[in-house]
């Protein structure tokens, strides 16, 4: 029997990226195609505001990655940014058998329940809806971090720790419009900072202890993992665009602006060549001026900081301190090959900082080995494991379920 299709569909503020991958039924995934489409004017930081215009770049990014994958995509798993994506910690505690017994009892699936439903009795705010519920682990008797339900243990306390990400109901639903808009339907929706995180980082890393920077155009998504699971997910409402646009504040017209930042400028004050200049064209173009290394990059530093001063903020609001991620911080995304930007962001932050691009599955096409695939190969990660727990819980057969997650494919050839 061939593979089930899974893509993943992320909706940026300057792009749209899709990549597809078939799965077997061991749970083994490869990446088969990928495509991308400029969107301009339709998202800001994060928040869809034209149908219309992100409907058609998602038509053309999943039309150019069915010429790769030869099938056709039926449906998505879509990533979901911007200021309004948070998360909070909950925990429950349960008593395990009657408090009137002598004798603890045997810790059953009934009582793990119990308890995980108790770490979620938090009040969530008005108008939001959950992305994304982890179990982090459990305590028995203030024995804590068992990764696994400790069913058959005895105990007179079960605690279950849970991780919940929300967003805005309204923008998701809008996001779920524009890919309806494109003949698709949403399998599942994803933090994209868990996306990235779970593309880009390694095991070995999320169990010591890191953070990871997405930078795209118009947000910056943050996420923090230790002992292997989640700690905080946010948002930093700055990106490459506001580089850019800092730029053009020099009379430069966007595309030299988008050009020199890109080519030409550097984060890193270490790195100027206070001898270098260029002619550009003035805003209007009816002229030319010189413009100096030294300038543009001050420019563009001092946005760069002003990130790195928010992905901090960031750690900070989830209680992070340096000691507690020994493995740095991960950048990655579109924007986070500016000349510099690491050197800026270890400064700022005081951690060890990497650049990160995915890894993990096999791929037939090295498109998707870049930093602005991130997003995208998470999806398709956390996607797999969706369905894997689906399959786990329905037998090793294909259900129904399995199916409409996947999207079955149909082969065009």
């Amino acid at each position: 029997m061939s593979g089930s299709l899974i893509a993943g569909l992320d909706i940026g503020t300057s792009k749209v990226c899709c990549a597809t991958a078939e799965m077997d039924e061991n749970g083994n995934a490869s990446i088969t195609g990928a495509g991308q489409a400029s969107v301009e004017g339709c998202l800001r930081e994060g928040v869809l505001l034209d149908v219309a215009g992100v409907a058609a770049a998602i038509e053309k990014a999943v039309s150019d990655a069915e010429l790769l994958c030869s099938a056709t995509i039926q449906s998505v798993f879509a990533g979901v940014s911007g200021a309004h994506v948070r998360g909070f910690s909950g925990t429950g505690t349960v008593s395990v058998g009657r408090q009137d017994e002598s004798e603890t009892r045997e810790i059953t699936l009934d009582d793990v329940r119990r308890a995980e439903e108790a770490a979620r009795a938090v009040g969530l705010p008005p108008g939001c809806r959950v992305l994304e519920t982890i179990r982090r682990d459990y305590s028995v008797d203030g024995f804590d971090r068992l990764r696994k339900p400790p069913v058959g243990l005895r105990a007179e306390q079960l605690t279950a720790s849970i991780y919940t990400v929300i967003a805005d109901r309204t923008a998701v639903h809008n996001l779920e419009a524009a890919i309806d808009a494109a003949g698709l339907e949403t399998a599942g929706v994803f933090p994209s900072a868990m996306a990235s995180g779970a593309s880009v980082l390694t095991r070995d890393e999320m169990e010591m202890g890191v953070a990871i920077a997405d930078i795209g155009a118009g947000t910056t998504d943050v996420a923090v993992y230790r002992n292997g699971f989640p700690a905080h997910a946010g948002v930093v409402p700055l990106g490459g665009d506001n580089i850019t646009h800092d730029l053009q504040a020099l009379r430069i017209p966007l595309e030299q602006a988008e050009s020199i930042k890109t080519g030409w400028a550097v984060a890193s004050a270490g790195m100027v060549d206070p001898n270098l200049s260029r002619k550009v064209p003035m805003l209007g173009n009816r002229s030319v001026f010189t413009v100096s290394h030294s300038v543009v990059s001050q420019v563009v530093g001092q946005r760069v900081e002003e990130i790195f001063e928010g992905v901090l903020a960031e750690l900070l609001k989830a209680g992070v301190e340096l000691v507690d991620l020994p493995a740095g911080l991960v950048i990655t995304g579109g924007s986070s090959r500016l000349q510099g930007l690491a050197d800026v962001a270890g400064r700022v932050t005081g951690l060890a900082v990497q650049h990160g691009v995915p890894s993990g599955l096999e791929t037939s096409t090295g498109m998707v080995l870049t930093p602005e695939f991130a997003t995208c190969i998470g999806l398709i990660q956390l996607a797999r494991e969706t369905v894997e727990e689906a399959r786990n819980r329905r037998g090793k057969g294909l259900s129904g379920l399995f199916r409409r997650l996947t999207g079955a494919a149909g082969k065009l050839r």
